[in-house]
């Protein structure tokens, strides 16, 4: 039998002149090239197996000055590393052939190979159709290409493709018949496999342009899935190349801000990456990370490109929440630590209605039936859009606008027409700053559940899934209304804690995901006939259902019917006319944030049917006329500290209104008559210009709390003031 001669050296002496004539900083990089997934600790480098397996059980040494350079012991097997030879022969699957042509320019012509004397055919065994280790380098035909780039399209990596075969060239095939591929990574100018430093994210433009990524385990998935519309992504090397480990050479900040699924291989090893990929993404700052389970049936390593060829509902399954399990949450995330999660000041608190109603949280409206509760959100969501400050028929002044989305189950299309033009006889609406969009359920195909109960399961319900998807659309959504509550709930929310508990975090979820206040409408319990609701607390208490549902929110209002005597009293006050049904009271029940818990006076306009706010009118005819004039004097001291750029506080140590009047020179007679109150007096005075919105809190400019006092229409609420700090105002 002929032998593959090189030279007339043989095999043993080829590998030794290999390592001694190469200099040792070649052979460390190919090293380097041949494990991409090994780690340099010192003057070691760690890998899991001579075959490229992540791990650190073999270990070389890789002292350019020890005589045992490239030397090393596999720890797990006990096989010994004889050198760069060996490493290269077994981690690119070179014969000594090949290694002796790769350091061709270091070695003598003595080395070059010769042909064999005798070729003879080795293919003959039944070991022939064993796929053949590939001599791979840039310069090879491959059977597919992926190309990572970055955000400015410049190419960071590539992977390519290509199908095993065995020595005679035919395709080397599983035991489910598909074709075997092995996948090799370029980077930089490497002529051979080199997995770049920073191993990037697929598809980083379509990343940074999305809110919502499916992350997969491979390019073609992910390629497949960018074709339906979705937007994609998977890691660079597959499943087997991520780890621990090996995590901190990922660069997965693209996903920060990103609501992530994660569509795992219907296998052990893909739910595994996918539990890391889970952290890690949490990690890199993503606002949600969700996994999908596979639907039951699927066969193992069912995938992405499985679903699609099958013509699988995609898009169903990405968006049911019955296919998505909740966020892993790990300890070892360094942003959970209170030094990295509350740095700087804290965000201010945003209000839909000022002081009253928080933004972008679940909020319930409670009141008895017929005390006109679809009215007031109806009034509320038309002040929200219209864009202008105004009076909302809760109380305070509206202090954010924005797009509009009203759910009503009971009323219909004609019902809420006459609302509305009572509410507008002058079609402002035509003209809105913000959209108002109406959902009149009685003429759209009837009401449908929100959420509903499956194998004692409380999930999304399908109809209002699709509607959930639209209402994410929306750009600058201000408030979405539900109204009643009990008409879009498929289970005993007012019996079932379990029933509240997943209802009110459906509402949480819709809020935080939008940005939006979301309130629902719902019914007090009955109270008998000559019982009466005095304080906020029995007005809390009287909220249908269980605790959860209160609890789950961060803020609830409710209003209440006063007795007969005092509602009459009122109107006889106000020289209106008494009916039943007219006279209210109302406050915040329950906020889990700053708010105006002061008990409001509520009088039904007889030519509106909307419950109007009479808090100051009532106010004003229990005050004397001395405390009103006295008022009258400190709203004009105010408005001039303005003015004047000299702006005061309520009760600072040094800035308040009391200190800046007993120093003032001014000679205006307001002044002059309020020099000789106490400050007591004066911040009680204060406290009341503010309740009745005469006067409201300010910024000095972009930062420090709201505590500088300012007039509706003054430099301050114009945004033009123009002092930057407090020493400056002062």
């Amino acid at each position: 039998m002929g032998v593959v001669r090189i030279g007339n050296t043989k095999s043993k002496n080829l590998a030794d002149d290999i390592s001694d004539r190469v200099p040792r900083s070649v052979q460390l990089k190919a090293l380097v090239d041949t494990y991409p997934n090994g780690i340099m600790r010192g003057t070691q480098f760690e890998i899991g197996s001579l075959s490229g397996e992540e791990g650190k059980s073999l270990k070389i040494s890789v002292d350019v000055n020890r005589s045992d350079f490239m030397q090393g012991m596999d720890f797990s097997t006990h096989e010994g590393v004889g050198g760069i030879t060996k490493i290269m022969m077994e981690g690119r699957g070179m014969t000594l052939q090949d290694v002796s042509e790769y350091f061709a320019d270091y070695l003598g012509p003595e080395f070059r190979p010769q042909p064999p004397e005798n070729p003879v055919n080795l293919n003959l065994s039944k070991e022939a159709a064993k796929p053949t280790k590939m001599n791979i380098d840039i310069n090879t035909a491959h059977d597919g290409e992926h190309v990572y780039t970055s955000n400015e399209g410049e190419i960071i990596c590539l992977v390519r493709r290509y199908i095993s075969r065995d020595e005679s060239g035919e395709v080397v095939r599983g035991n489910d018949g598909k074709a075997k591929k092995e996948f090799r990574q370029f980077s930089g100018n490497s002529p051979f496999p080199k997995m770049p430093d920073t191993r990037p994210l697929y598809n980083i433009p379509g990343i940074l342009e999305a809110e919502r990524i499916i992350w997969v385990e491979g390019e073609k998935c992910a390629d497949d899935l960018n074709a339906l519309g979705h937007t994609a992504t998977c890691h660079l090397g597959g499943a087997g190349m991520l780890s621990v480990r090996s995590a901190p050479s990922y660069d997965f900040s693209p996903l920060q801000g990103k609501q992530v699924i994660l569509w795992p291989d219907n296998d052990s090893a893909g739910i595994k990456v996918a539990k890391l990929i889970q952290d890690l993404a949490t990690k890199a700052g993503a606002t949600s990370v969700t996994m999908l389970t596979p639907p039951r049936g699927k066969p193992d390593k069912w995938d992405a490109s499985d679903a699609i060829s099958e013509g699988f509902d995609v898009s169903n399954f990405l968006n049911a929440p019955q296919h998505k399990t909740k966020q892993n949450i790990s300890l070892r995330d360094e942003s959970l630590l209170v030094s990295n999660m509350f740095v700087g000041s804290a965000p201010e608190q945003r209000f839909l209605i000022a002081d009253t109603i928080p933004l972008g949280v679940p909020v319930v409206f409670a009141a008895a039936g017929d005390s006109g509760k679809g009215m007031m959100t109806l009034d509320l969501a038309m002040k929200v859009a219209s864009g202008e400050s105004m009076q909302s028929s809760f109380g305070g002044f509206v202090a954010n606008h924005g797009n509009v989305v009203l759910m009503s189950a009971e009323d219909d299309k004609d019902e809420l027409h006459r609302r509305i033009e009572r509410l507008d006889p002058l079609n402002a609406r035509n003209s809105y700053e913000y959209d108002l969009r109406v959902l009149p359920l009685p003429n759209l195909g009837g009401v449908f559940p929100m959420m509903q109960k499956i194998d004692n399961t409380y999930i999304m319900a399908p109809e209002f899934e699709r509607l959930y998807e639209q209402i994410l659309e929306i750009d600058n959504l201000a408030l979405f209304i539900a109204d009643p509550m009990a008409s879009f709930v498929h289970a005993d929310i007012n019996a079932d804690p379990a029933a509240g508990a997943a209802f009110m975090g459906m509402l949480a979820q819709l809020a935080t995901e939008t940005g939006a206040t979301v309130m629902v409408n719902h019914h007090m319990a009955k109270i008998r006939d000559n019982d009466v609701i005095t304080t906020p607390e029995q007005a809390r208490n009287l909220i249908r259902g269980t605790s959860a549902i209160v609890d789950g929110v961060r803020c609830a209002f409710s209003v209440w019917q006063v007795d007969e005597k005092m509602g009459r009293q009122r109107c006889k006050d106000l020289g209106v006319t008494y009916s039943r049904n007219a006279v209210f009271d109302g406050a915040v029940v329950k906020s889990n944030g700053p708010a105006n818990r002061d008990i409001r006076h509520f009088i039904r306009n007889s030519n509106t049917g909307l419950l109007e706010d009479r808090s100051v009118d009532i106010r004003n005819l229990s005050l004397s006329s001395t405390v009103r004039l006295r008022l009258d004097y400190m709203y004009q001291f105010i408005a001039m500290c303005e003015e004047n750029r000299k702006a005061v506080s309520h009760d600072g140590k040094y800035d308040s209104a009391f200190e800046a009047l007993r120093v003032s020179s001014s000679s205006e007679p307001f002044v002059l008559e309020l020099k000789g109150v106490g400050s007591s007096t004066i911040k009680n005075a204060i406290t009341t210009l503010l309740s009745e919105d005469r006067v409201s809190k300010y910024k000095m400019g972009n930062s420090g709390p709201d505590k500088w006092l300012g007039v509706p229409g003054g430099p301050m609420s114009q945004g033009i003031y123009e002092a930057r700090t407090a020493r400056e105002n002062l």
